[in-house]
């Protein structure tokens, strides 16, 4: 058996955290990177002869869809369909109650999970039954636990999968919450999970895992994006992830970068096949007109201009080092960071965002990386301030 579990596609998803000079080579490339990522699922699924297709939540960005994307995703499981492969699909966070608007029919290989959980199942080409058991969103959260409503695996099936859009979490949580327990006291073959755009697995022995989003949509979901190829080994299902996104977001850490050229140099040595967005973050840098170049924007202009095409740096970060004299003439760095420390430990970023900022966006503040993040810019403003009253 073999098949392909791919959760996140979030077709029509536009890009966040780039500027307007982003080159149109580019833009063109950003435009139609979740589809180009999509079609190549379509493309592996056909040449490796899958059984199936599983589309864990999230397939669109949105519940609205432009009639362009319903176009190309009916078009693309046309080509599912010529080729006798069914696709198993239900609606997540994102994409609820997609097709209660106004939708084109879907192919006839095309099942759609409903609102409560039901169990699917197929013959497939070996002869062996397989059971594919899941549920779709029909609201944007859904925190009542879902889980429950699973069944214990049926005996009269050679594999049952699970398909759940949902995060670890306690009643109460807003996507479907689950533990890994709950899903493992199911007894079932695999767990095909969506929401979570990170790649991750949470269990081996029967494998319980994010495959991640296609297509990394911002800064913070760096790395190679994709899908997971499913077989059977000896009666084990085993997943191989296939990286098919073609942009790739990047971060990484330049240590005593002595000035422009010295940064240009090494800037030039980051490289992708693909198109590579580069966040460059530079630390244990004291050159005071260096760092003044850094802060006001010029030194990531010239580095633009330096790059491949291929090659695009969204943000330059300037990671202060508060050892250094030039701080400590300013603030007592012992002063410093515990304050940092007490203003971050009672300061909730979603009380001053307003209400039309989306939930998933609410939750990245609420994470260590967001809450990173934000102390890190607290920091950028503080240095910024500082060197503006020195002018």
């Amino acid at each position: 058996m073999k098949f392909i579990h791919a959760g996140d596609i979030h077709l029509g998803n536009p890009f966040s955290g780039l500027d307007g000079q982003l080159p149109e080579m580019l833009k063109e490339t950003v435009h139609k990177a979740t589809i180009t990522a999509f079609i190549k699922l379509i493309d592996a699924a056909i040449s490796e002869s899958v059984d199936f297709v599983l589309f864990p939540g999230d397939l669109y960005n949105a519940a609205e869809n432009s009639a362009q994307i319903q176009s190309i995703v009916n078009q693309q499981f046309n080509r599912l369909l010529e080729a006798k492969i069914p696709v198993y699909l239900s609606f997540g966070n994102h994409d609820f109650e997609a097709d209660r608007r106004q939708h084109l029919p879907w192919p006839v290989n095309v099942v759609v999970l409903p609102q409560q959980v039901v169990t699917q199942s197929l013959t497939i080409k070996s002869g062996k039954r397989v059971a594919i058991t899941g549920f779709s969103y029909q609201t944007q959260q859904q925190a009542t636990r879902i889980i429950d409503d699973f069944p214990q695996k049926n005996r009269q099936f050679d594999y049952q999968i699970g398909m759940y859009h949902g995060s670890v979490g306690t009643e109460g949580s807003s996507y479907a919450p689950f533990s890994v327990g709950d899903l493992l006291s199911k007894n079932y073959d695999y767990w095909a999970l969506g929401h979570i755009h990170k790649r991750q697995t949470l269990n081996q022995r029967p494998f319980v895992g994010y495959s991640g989003n296609l297509q990394g949509l911002n800064l913070t979901e760096t790395g190679p994006k994709g899908y997971y190829l499913v077989s059977d080994d000896t009666g084990r299902l085993v997943p191989t992830f296939v990286a098919v996104a073609p942009v790739v977001w990047h971060e990484v850490t330049f240590d005593h970068v002595a000035d422009e050229l010295d940064l240009i140099q090494r800037a030039k040595t980051l490289s992708d096949d693909e198109v590579g967005f580069w966040t460059i973050n530079i630390s244990q840098t004291s050159d005071p007109e260096f760092i003044s170049r850094i802060t006001h924007g010029f030194t990531l202009e010239g580095l633009r201009a330096n790059m491949a095409s291929n090659v695009w740096i969204v943000r330059l970060n300037l990671i202060m080092d508060y050892q250094s004299a030039q701080i400590n003439d300013v603030i007592d760095q012992q002063f410093w960071e515990n304050s940092l420390t007490q203003l971050m430990s009672s300061f909730e970023v979603n009380d001053y965002l307003p209400n039309q900022v989306p939930f998933f966006v609410r939750d990245y503040f609420t994470t260590s990386a967001g809450k990173h993040l934000l102390r890190q810019r607290m920091t950028e403003l503080i240095s910024e301030r500082r060197h503006l009253h020195e002018d």
